[in-house]
């Protein structure tokens, strides 16, 4: 039996333990894994923002903030396909990816210098960032960044609401909204109307005055300059300088027990002019009426005011051509407007009836029985603007009854300046009418007949006479005058004489018992005619001519 050969035992070498080393690299390892799970479950979502222009925008270094605080980082920037727009690809942090909404806003806050004022100066040193302002709705990744920053930002409590206008004026983006001098709110924006071409203008009030837009409140612009002339002179006011640069509204609402109900957000007004159009346009009983003028209405417009003894009471609405064909005539009809609530009733019955329209054209009509007429008058000098005027006119002529209706008022003739210039140029016209030539040449021949007599032998010899008449006279005055003293003095003596005698036949008849009475007569003759001489010579001294032309019949 062969013997087996013993198979060789193999050592098998000893396995080697792990060694502590590759420990390191394990825990690395997990730690970066660790670090990128977190930072994959912190990263936020990618979005894109559009930019009209990319000024100041930087890939990896502009930031994206709201209420200073960082949210995420621009990490692209490029142009659109036809290189109209910027578009910006940002990360944003996990903590905003829930106000990521549809009605989440952007935009880039760069240094602005307006008429509103200057904003984002921080930018200067910091650099352009953009801003978030968070919003509701859905879900949402790619927005359009705004132009200019909001002027209200979203978190702003209060309400929207739209004005309607024909014209922008001087209204834009930040203009303020006033209520009895304070703002309230602002203008947020505007847009036109293709259809209407009206101007719809946003605006937004703020809390609490919100509450102040009541379904009758008025709107108006604010010029920012108002003059005002009184007895006092002229005034002056202005409001802020930001309100002249950027214009504003004004609005103004009644008594709590005429404003109406609130105003609902979004609610639409009308934006007047002025505060006397807003006045004018509120639910009043307005009576139509036709006046025609005489002659011309130039400087006379829509909107002109109506004046009864210097107070408006309505105002025109309208005027036109007309051809009557029957009598192939034009006529200018002006259509005015009368506020019945302008003139307030007295001595009325208490608890009578509203008054309606044809109350109150029973009461015009009563007016113009009266001597109530229109007529134009000048509004404006300088301007040449013309107003209706109505007064009483107690010679007036009794207006035609030819209006049943009773819509149309009489006029008179205008007493402006034009009115006078046309009488003027009447009586000018008439004069130019008169036979000037032949009046003329009566007057010529006149003058040269009165030449000839003044020149005929005549006239001469007449005048020669006249002048010897006068030298005669002049010749016997002053005689008079050398004579009238020694007459006056004669008649002196003569009354002295007189006087002397009567005394001494007074003592003779005194002394003698046995007078007669015919003795005292001729005494008492004697006297009287002493006296008479006594005035003559004193009348002849005062009054030397009565001896030429006689006394007169004032007792000279």
């Amino acid at each position: 039996m062969t013997e087996r050969t013993p198979v060789p035992e193999v050592e098998l070498p000893r396995r080697r333990r792990l060694s502590p080393i590759w420990a390191l690299p394990i825990v690395a390892a997990l730690i970066a894994g660790w670090l990128g799970w977190r930072w994959l479950a912190e990263r936020g979502p990618q979005i894109v923002i559009t930019f009209q222009t990319g000024d100041g925008l930087e890939a990896g270094r502009t930031r994206i903030k709201h209420k200073n605080v960082d949210l995420g980082t621009i990490e692209r920037v490029r142009l659109s396909d036809d290189l109209s727009k910027v578009i910006a690809t940002a990360r944003m942090d996990r903590a905003a990816a829930d106000h990521l909404k549809e009605t989440t806003r952007f935009w880039a806050v760069r240094p602005r210098l307006g008429l509103g004022g200057v904003s984002g100066l921080s930018t200067v040193v910091s650099g352009t960032y953009v801003e978030m302002e968070p919003g509701g709705g859905g879900d949402r990744r790619a927005f359009e960044a705004l132009e200019e920053p909001p002027v209200v930002r979203s978190d702003v409590p209060g309400r929207g609401f739209s004005l309607k206008t024909q014209q922008l004026g001087s209204l834009s983006q930040g203009s303020p909204v006033y209520f009895h001098g304070v703002q309230v709110g602002e203008v947020m924006g505007y847009t036109l109307s293709p259809q209407d071409r009206a101007v719809s203008v946003s605006i937004f009030v703020r809390a609490p005055y919100d509450e102040l837009v009541r379904e009758k409140t008025r709107f108006w612009r604010s010029s920012g300059i108002q003059v005002s002339a009184g007895a006092d002179g002229f005034k002056l006011q202005t409001e802020s300088l930001r309100t002249l640069a950027l214009g504003g509204v004004v609005l103004d609402t009644p008594p709590d027990d005429q404003a109406g109900g609130r105003a609902g957000e979004g609610a639409g007004f009308t934006l007047y002019e002025d505060p006397v159009a807003a006045a004018d346009d509120r639910e009043r009983l307005r009576i139509r009426y036709r006046l025609e003028f005489p002659g011309s209405v130039q400087g006379l417009q829509a909107g002109a005011p109506v004046l009864l003894r210097g107070l408006a009471v309505g105002r025109v609405v309208g005027l036109r051509l007309e051809y009557d064909v029957a009598r192939g005539e034009i006529r200018v009809p002006v259509e005015i407007e009368l506020d019945s609530d302008r003139v307030q009733p007295v001595n009325a019955p208490p608890n009578g009836p509203a008054p309606d329209e044809a109350a109150a054209r029973r009461v015009v009509a009563a007016l113009v029985e009266k001597g109530l007429r229109a007529r134009l008058a000048s509004g404006n000098l300088l301007t040449g603007q013309k107003l209706v005027a109505l007064d009483f006119e107690p010679n007036a002529p009794r207006p035609a009854s030819g209006d049943p209706t009773g819509s149309e008022l009489p006029t008179l003739a205008s007493s402006d300046l034009e009115s006078i210039s046309r009488s003027a140029g009447a009586v000018m016209d008439s004069i130019a009418g008169l036979p000037l030539a032949g009046l003329v040449e009566d007057l010529r021949r006149t003058i040269q007949s009165v030449g000839g007599v003044a020149g005929s032998p005549d006239l001469a010899r007449s005048l020669a006479g006249l002048a010897r008449a006068l030298g005669s006279a002049d010749t016997l005055m002053r005689t008079a005058n050398t004579q009238v003293p020694a007459l006056v003095a004669s008649l002196r003596g003569v009354a002295t004489a007189a006087q002397g005698t009567l005394a001494a036949a007074n003592g003779v008849i005194g002394g003698t018992s046995s007078g007669t009475p015919d003795l005292a007569g001729v005494m008492k003759q004697l006297n009287d005619a002493a006296r008479s001489f006594r005035v003559l010579a004193d009348y002849l001294e005062r009054h030397p001519e009565a001896l030429i032309r006689g006394k007169t019949g004032d007792g000279r």
